[in-house]
């Protein structure tokens, strides 16, 4: 017998679940996911997790309620860990309930693991508290959309307006007018603040301002798509968000007072560099994912095995870092045999990688270059001491160049390759103000796709790079010098420095 987790997967932002619900996603066999589950976190399943989408539109439903019922019981019963996930909160208005039932049927184990409900997070997110000292001491929260013939909500009115506090309703964007409208009828005024969020907590997040008697026609007119967020009461006029600059028309959208900064790099990075532009108000948009491949590391594991014939090893980014002692871990190596030898590296960030295993770097150059870097290593070495360079396929020809003619004995092992691929935010192109890239590989592999799926890059659009070979590939690639930013650290602290420094000059 299996076990079935109910996981609340919250209101939209992958961030918002919560620690334990990701922890029960890393273990299980099979998840049947819904439309509101932020996709990003199934990147958090095993390899050979089933993935099972159950997610509903209004008038269309992929898979129905007594089949999610029955794929829930048939995996359970084979001895799967299962996870059901759900956006916001398993119970409310996420029919939980009946899928327990199903299991209880079979005495089949289950747990709930509560989620952020997007009733109270997204008007939160958006500036709106659902309750508020003086004016709302109540929320209700109702569901928007039923299953009668009509689709449209069952409810006391009256007795809403009667309650006072703050209405909540969730996925009734298409019977909008007529909430509002009966709400009207039972006497609450025309002029109650409220408020639309679409998109609530994401980077597509829209919100809508109003009165009650004209929110319907100005979601018409604007175009609000779901999934949205009706707030009405008097904490709808409320505007609790950082950036008060944010309203155009009545209408607050991340476009009008975030700066968009798409990001070419590994996801590891990725993740690092959205903390910090969020930090900076600067929305981060994923547009080239960089993979990392391991080449065959025979040829590294032959050296490693005769390593004490070397005195220095260098490496030219945290990905040799890490396949360098991934290697060393897979042949059981003794790590004390490395006593014997020294470490350059380029950049803060690739020390701090080899400062992760214990290995306080030797040497870093002046300046985050190749050239930089093989000269005044060239110097600091012995006559005599030999030199092992694990590095990327596509490295610069300019540091090897450099060794030979300063006559250091040197081998140089290609380790592994680094190859992109688009993400969603390609088609967000025109949106962005800048363009970071962390490497010379991400600018070639970002123009190399670009031009593959015939898209350009905005004229005027901003490039922060990496390191003067960055921006040199970036000119070639683009053609242009004007507009591109060089941090001057080879980390994601010195890009956001140089965001911030671009930003105020």
């Amino acid at each position: 017998m299996g076990i079935v987790y109910f996981i609340g997967a919250g209101p939209g932002d992958k961030g918002l679940i919560t620690l334990k619900g990701a922890e029960k996603l890393k273990i299980c066999d099979v998840v049947i996911y819904d439309r509101l589950a932020n996709e990003e976190l199934l990147k958090l399943l095993k390899p050979g997790c089933r993935k099972i989408y159950a997610g509903k539109q209004a008038g269309s439903h992929y898979i129905k309620q007594e089949e999610i019922n029955q794929i829930l019981t048939e995996y359970a019963l084979k001895n799967n860990i299962v996870a059901r996930l759900k956006g916001g909160d398993s119970f409310v208005f996420g029919r939980g309930t009946e899928e327990i039932e199903a299991l209880n049927q079979h005495n089949i184990p289950y747990e709930v693991i509560p989620g952020i409900t997007s009733a109270i997070a997204v008007p939160e997110c958006a500036g709106i508290p659902v309750t508020h000292r003086g004016a709302s001491r109540s929320f209700h929260v109702i569901t928007g959309h039923t299953d009668t013939g009509t689709g449209l909500p069952v409810c006391n009115y009256k007795a809403l307006v009667d309650a006072g506090g703050t209405l909540i309703f969730l996925m009734g964007l298409s019977n909008i007018k007529e909430i509002t409208g009966s709400l009207l009828k039972e006497g609450m005024p025309a002029e109650m603040p409220a408020a639309v969020i679409s998109g609530g907590t994401t980077e597509m997040q829209v919100v809508l301002r109003s009165s009650l008697r004209d929110i319907g026609k100005r979601v018409t007119e604007k175009n609000i798509l779901p999934p949205a967020v009706i707030v009405i009461g008097e904490t709808a006029a409320y505007n609790y968000v950082y950036n008060k600059n944010a309203e155009k028309d009545g209408i607050a959208c991340s476009k009008f007072y975030k700066k968009k900064a798409g990001i070419v790099a590994t996801e590891a990075l990725m993740e690092k560099l959205k903390t910090g532009l969020e930090m900076e108000n600067i929305e981060c948009v994923p547009v080239c994912g960089m993979d990392i491949f391991n080449v065959v590391t025979q040829e590294l594991e032959e050296e490693l095995g005769n390593i004490e014939k070397y005195r220095w090893v260098v490496f030219t980014s945290r990905n040799g870092v890490l396949i360098f002692f991934e290697t060393l871990k897979k042949m059981h190596m003794d790590i004390r045999r490395l006593a014997v030898l020294k470490f350059a590296v380029i950049g803060s960030g690739t020390k701090e990688a080899l400062a992760g295993f214990g290995i306080n770097v030797d040497f870093i150059p002046s300046g985050y270059t190749s050239a930089i870097l093989a000269k005044e290593l060239a110097s600091a070495m012995l006559p005599g001491e030999t030199l092992l360079l694990p590095r990327a396929v596509k490295g610069s020809r300019e540091l090897t160049v450099i060794l030979e003619q300063e006559n250091i004995s040197f081998k140089e092992i290609k380790i592994y390759d680094v190859k992109g691929h688009l993400l969603p935010g390609a088609d967000r192109l025109d949106e962005l103000n800048s363009i970071i890239f962390l490497s010379t590989s991400g600018v070639k592999e970002f123009a190399r796709l670009l031009k593959n799926k015939g898209k350009k890059l905005p004229a005027g659009i901003e490039f922060i790079c990496i390191g003067d070979v960055t921006k040199k590939a970036a000119r070639e690639e683009y053609g242009t010098e004007a507009g591109i930013i060089t941090a001057q650290l080879n980390n994601v602290e010195g890009i956001i420095n140089a965001l911030r420094e671009g930003s105020n000059a």
